[in-house]
C-alpha cells in the first residue's frame, strides 16, 4: 500500500498563498520595531532529517512570510545607523537557512509526489 499522498498545488494557487501570506505579514508587523532581533529557534521548524510535511500550501506560505523577511531586513543593512545594520545582518543568516531548509522540503515533496505516480 502506498503512503499518504502528496498534495501539490497549482501556479494559480501558489500567487493567491503568496498575496495572502504578504497581506498578513504587513498586517501582523507594521508596528515592529526596526532593532527587532529574529532568533533562529523562532523561525525554524526543526525535523527530521528526510521528514517533510505533505501540504505544499503550508510550504509555500512559510517561504513566502521567510522571503518578505529577508527582504525587509535587506533593508535595513542600507540603514545609516550601525546598530540597525548589525542586527540586520545578524537576522539575515538564520532567515536564509530558514529558507534553503524550506526549499529542499519543496524538492523533497515534489521528488515523493513523483514517486507516488510512478
Amino acid at each position: 500500500m502506498k503512503e499518504e499522498q502528496v498534495k501539490l498545488i497549482y501556479a494559480q494557487e501558489i500567487v493567491a498563498l503568496i498575496q495572502e501570506t504578504l497581506t498578513i505579514w504587513h498586517m501582523e508587523n507594521e508596528n515592529r520595531s526596526s532593532d527587532h532581533v529574529i532568533v533562529t529557534d523562532q523561525i525554524r521548524n526543526i525535523r527530521p532529517w528526510n521528514q517533510h510535511r505533505k501540504n505544499m500550501a503550508q510550504i509555500v506560505q512559510e517561504l513566502a512570510a521567510t522571503n518578505t523577511e529577508i527582504w525587509h531586513e535587506e533593508d535595513k543593512v542600507r540603514s545609516l545607523q550601525d546598530d540597525v545594520v548589525l542586527k540586520a545582518i545578524r537576522n539575515i543568516n538564520p532567515l536564509n537557512q530558514h529558507r534553503n531548509d524550506l526549499m529542499e522540503e519543496v524538492d523533497e515533496l515534489v521528488a515523493d509526489y513523483l514517486e507516488y505516480e510512478k
